[in-house]
């Protein structure tokens, strides 16, 4: 009877365990400052500026990106872990659609009220370390926010 009763305390708390990490998980996506509908302003690969950017916007949820062209299509789609533990925020993107479907994407990711700038390497590279200027193999899009969270 002692180990039915401790076999009952241990699931009731593990199951009260999971409810709270479920709460948090929400919590986090809810803070999460990149949710929302943003427009693309500026891009920059391999040092280079792309010049027709008109039209295109990325929209984030609390764990996926896609980045649409100015005809809604679908150019990028990834499943994102963000840290904001740094300064730059850290960012590993899965593309599950797009150019690198099946890739993981390493970057930055700053923040400036309702300005964000999203940096990140070819796949299987480190992070760039800087949101500022691309190398080789680099990309940076600049965006502002379209709708409030």
């Amino acid at each position: 009877m002692r180990q039915v009763k401790f076999l009952v305390a241990l699931v009731l708390a593990l199951a009260l365990a999971g409810v709270a990490a479920r709460a948090e998980d929400r919590k986090d996506s809810k803070d999460n400052k990149l949710t929302g509908k943003w427009t693309v302003t500026d891009v920059n690969k391999s040092g280079k500026r792309e010049e027709d950017v008109k039209g295109k916007t990325v929209t984030i949820t609390g764990d996926t990106i896609k980045c649409c062209d100015k005809d809604s299509k679908c150019e990028m789609e990834a499943r994102y872990t963000l840290d904001t533990s740094s300064k730059p925020y850290r960012i590993t993107m899965k593309c599950t659609e797009g150019e690198h479907k099946g890739k993981t994407l390493e970057g930055i990711v700053d923040m400036d009220g309702d300005t964000a700038r999203i940096c990140f390497s070819k796949p299987d590279e480190k992070a760039p370390t800087s949101t500022r200027e691309t190398k080789q193999g680099q990309c940076c899009i600049t965006l502002r926010r379209a709708e409030s969270r």
